[in-house]
């Protein structure tokens, strides 16, 4: 092994050049000696562009003409801007220019469909020198740069032995901020901070977007272990083909209005999307059992762009005729179908609409279905597919579809409303293929359902990652519960309890709600989810009320500074039950108070409406920039829904198992660890049994195992789990001087 604590980081530069021209002992990247400034970069640019466009030009290219090339590459203004030039029309990237003749012309810059072959040439350039650009500023000197057909694409910074990849970061991040990722390095896509003992990687960014929690270790992937070694890295992940895919194939533009970006996977989504897209190939559609298989990924990982990117890659197979991707709820059909519209690279296109559409109702869904040779990704709810193959109209379709279910644990287990309509879809669609989509799978259930576990990612494992927030856990006790309780009086699923009739507790919570907002939401920075449920067969929307009406009393004893911005959510009752009447005046008086906060014209009739408003002014993606700070909820939102800017849930029933980890995940989205450091959860009810629940639901969905057998907490590790999970655990005791 080299002695890196003695080698220069030149000695350190040469060395990594050298191993990426042979990677595994094959011929990889072919290293430009001589190039060593932006000039030299855009002539050996021109020659490429030149020799993979032979057949439309019949020599090579003037100054005049090369110029309208370098103008459109060097107006190029941000990394999601390069994103959508390298990806192009379909997978091909052009450059359209008008010739000395009078001709017009399209040259290809990429073709997707050529990576890793046909014409497309990979080099590596170092020490390229790069003239300051912003008056004041040093000229710099980059350490190692990949190109692919001449443009930079990844960029290497190196640190010698005893230096940290943080240096690497700042480094970059400098750069940015002295416009040096322009001309021809406004393509970079991919940053690499690299030291002899450790890698990260990032996603090129704006200044303003600029966040190291977003530079990722690479992973091992039997174990999610780090990979540490710069040579196992390039093994990995700076091979050819995979230094491409991931700059393209893995690489997702988030269109999200004003927060355009680009966003590079991480190692567990690549495997997960390998694996899935592997099994999908080898299909058989008209022999082969359907049942795939089920990727387990922690909540808050970002299941939603590895389920996009399987959707869109798979739409893209010779076997697959139609995606469809099913949300457990109507609720989510909106929310699910934004997030893919704004990762479709087609619909940033002028006059593009885009391959991801949603379904506005059966009828809607039913055209879509039948139209041939549509590789469109269709989103759209379980509900409404089922009832669209229960119709007597229905006939069986003839095409290859490929179902990927989103919150696929909703669908499984104890005879659940979804599986039914689930079982319905798959006896209507005998010859589809089917994946499932989980933070919480259950153990057996979920196997079951859909086939054998393709890829885990637990949320110990996620945490250690830092790929999402740890918990900051508190237990708190408000009025004086039962002495030695049974389970069944602390489910509330079974009966209710002296926390369900107290009014004295409600104003214990809300008192403490209001008391500590402050510190809890980082001074009025983050916002936050209130979950209500009361035991046995008693409505809980009543008493979600009663939160809501007590903390419309108390803002009106507030100064307007310190007042909150509350909404609350539940669905409409139709069951023409007793509760129905008093649901639903309790819901229109509800939109009522928030129309007057939010200038909005809601009522009975658009609830729908109301609720995606709702959804938006939560996780913070209204258009007009007013946001909530508290929502009430009984179970709407307390999955699938992401809010990196929501760090607190307050909770006043009992959770168990995967709707525990569920509805905790709600916090652990990541966005500024400085001032985000953990999500926040506070529970107000008996503190001693589910402060138990919480790290029993922690070591079951810790361990990769239970996918295998059926796991049981041992009290032995407890304690270990708070520590090395990343659950900070206040007993009640400890917090009862806080109410």
């Amino acid at each position: 092994m080299s002695d890196y604590k003695s080698k220069s980081e030149l000695d350190f530069e040469r060395e990594v050049i050298d191993y990426l021209t042979h990677i595994g002992g094959v011929k990889q990247w072919e290293y430009l000696e001589n190039v060593k400034t932006t000039e030299q970069l855009w002539n050996n640019f021109k020659l490429i562009l030149e020799q993979n466009n032979r057949a439309r030009l019949k020599k090579t290219l003037t100054v005049t003409e090369f110029n309208q090339v370098k103008k459109i590459i060097s107006n190029i203004d941000t990394p999601y801007h390069a994103g959508q030039f390298l990806y192009g029309v379909n997978g091909v990237s052009e450059i359209e220019l008008d010739l000395d003749s009078g001709q017009h012309v399209f040259l290809t810059v990429f073709d997707q469909a050529q990576v890793g072959g046909g014409n497309t040439v990979y080099q590596v350039v170092n020490q390229i020198e790069r003239p300051k650009i912003v008056d004041g500023k040093p000229n710099r000197r980059f350490d190692v740069t990949l190109l692919i057909n001449g443009l930079p694409i990844i960029q290497i910074e190196l640190k010698k032995a005893m230096h940290s990849t943080n240096e690497s970061l700042n480094q970059m991040k400098q750069y940015i901020a002295e416009k040096q990722y322009s001309g021809i390095f406004s393509t970079l896509q991919i940053l690499i901070a690299m030291t002899p003992f450790d890698i990260r990687y990032m996603a090129n960014t704006t200044l303003k977007s600029f966040n190291k929690a977003f530079a990722f270790n690479w992973q091992n992937e039997e174990n999610a272990k780090p990979v540490r070694s710069w040579k196992t890295f390039s093994d990995k992940v700076l091979s050819i083909p995979m230094a491409h895919d991931l700059a393209t194939r893995y690489m997702v533009l988030d269109g999200t209005k004003n927060k355009e970006s680009i966003k590079v996977m991480r190692p567990y989504q690549v495997y997960a999307t390998k694996r899935v897209l592997d099994k999908v190939r080898k299909h058989d559609f008209s022999y082969d059992d359907g049942k795939l298989g089920y990727i387990w990924h922690t909540t808050g990982s970002g299941k939603t762009i590895t389920s996009f990117k399987t959707a869109w890659l798979a739409s893209r197979l010779p076997n697959v005729d139609k995606v469809i991707f099913l949300v457990d709820r109507i609720a989510l059909t909106n929310q699910t179908a934004d997030a893919y519209r704004a990762y479709d690279p087609v619909a940033g296109f002028e006059g593009k609409t885009g391959v991801v559409s949603d379904t506005a109702n059966i009828s809607d869904l039913q055209r879509k279905l039948t139209i041939k040779s549509d590789k469109n990704i269709i989103v759209t709810s379980i509900q409404k597919m089922s009832r669209y193959v229960s119709r007597q109209s229905f006939k069986p379709l003839n095409e290859n579809i490929l179902f990927i279910v989103d919150e696929a644990h909703r669908s499984t287990g104890n005879g659940s409303e979804n599986q039914g309509m689930l079982e319905s879809i798959r006896n209507a669609i005998p010859k589809a293929a089917w994946i499932g989509y989980t933070g919480t799978p259950k153990f057996p259930e979920t196997r079951e359902i859909f086939g054998d576990l393709l890829h885990a990612y637990t949320i110990k494992e996620a945490i250690a990652d830092k790929n999402v927030l740890g918990f900051n856990v508190e237990f708190k006790e408000t009025i004086k519960a039962p002495e030695n309780p049974t389970n069944e009086d602390i489910d509330d699923n079974i009966k209710g309890s002296v926390y369900d009739t107290s009014s004295e507790h409600v104003e214990l919570v809300v008192k403490d709600i209001f008391d500590n907002w402050k510190s809890r939401s980082n001074n009025r920075k983050y916002n936050a989810l209130l979950t209500v449920h009361v035991g046995g067969n008693k409505a809980s929307t009543p008493r979600a009320m009663e939160y809501f009406d007590k903390f419309q009393e108390i803002n009106k004893t507030k100064p307007e500074d310190e007042r909150l911005k509350v909404a609350i959510s539940f669905s409409v009752d139709t069951s023409n039950g007793n509760n129905q009447l008093e649901t639903n005046s309790n819901l229109h008086r509800a939109i009522k108070e928030y129309n007057k906060i939010f200038g909005t014209t809601f009522d009975m009739t658009t609830v729908k409406q109301y609720t995606d408003d709702l959804a938006r002014r939560l996780n913070k993606t209204a258009d007009d920039g007013q946001y909530l700070d508290l929502v009430i909820v009984v179970d709407q939102l307390l999955t699938g829904f992401d809010a990196p800017e929501l760090n607190t849930l307050y909770v006043d029933r009992t959770l168990k198992g995967g709707n525990l980890i569920q509805a905790y995940s709600r916090t652990n989205r990541m966005h500024d660890l400085v001032n985000k450091p953990w999500g926040n959860v506070i529970n107000y009810r008996w503190p001693v049994q589910n402060e138990y629940e919480m790290n029993e639901a922690f070591y079951l969905y810790s361990n990769r195992d239970s996918a295998n057998e059926q796991q049981k907490l041992d009290l032995k590790v407890i304690e270990l789990l708070n520590k090395n999970v990343g659950i900070i655990s206040k007993p009640f005791s400890e917090v009862l001087h806080e109410l």
